[in-house]
């Protein structure tokens, strides 16, 4: 595995290029290009980016991306043991949290709403039974 990062970083110095060039060429943060030449494979967020990046990198090296990816699976898949696999939180945690966000901010809304109706409607009425009492004529019988 650190022959993949020796290769990367021995093309990029070979071409002339510095890791800032690189990474506004290949849209990957300069960060983890220096992971890749250094062969800090954890610094990378998974190990689908891991392949993407190195693909990516070693393509623009003028390196055969596919036959990089193809060592690093081969080398990674033996050092990866379950107990070094942290995934993160699962899509379902972080929808529940936003769906009560959305009934929160929902019911608010309708509380609003009506109370503002509520208000209104109070001010209204008042109005239109004073009209009325006015209106109507007085029979003291």
């Amino acid at each position: 595995m650190s022959d993949i990062a020796s290769q990367l970083r021995t093309a990029r110095t070979n071409a002339g290029l510095d890791i800032a060039t690189a990474e506004y060429a290949t849209k990957i943060r300069a960060k983890y290009l220096r992971a890749l030449e250094s062969g800090d494979w954890s610094v990378l967020p998974e190990e689908t980016s891991a392949k993407s990046f190195l693909r990516t990198y070693a393509d623009y090296l003028g390196l055969d991306g596919r036959e990089l990816v193809e060592v690093f699976k081969a080398g990674h898949a033996a050092s990866l043991s379950p107990a070094s696999y942290s995934p993160s939180m699962p899509p379902e945690v972080n929808k529940d949290k936003r769906s009560w966000r959305r009934w929160l901010i929902a019911a608010l809304i309708v509380a609003l709403i009506v109370g503002l109706f509520l208000i209104g409607s109070s001010s209204g009425s008042a109005d239109a039974s004073a009209a009325l009492v006015l209106a109507a004529p007085f029979d003291p019988r």
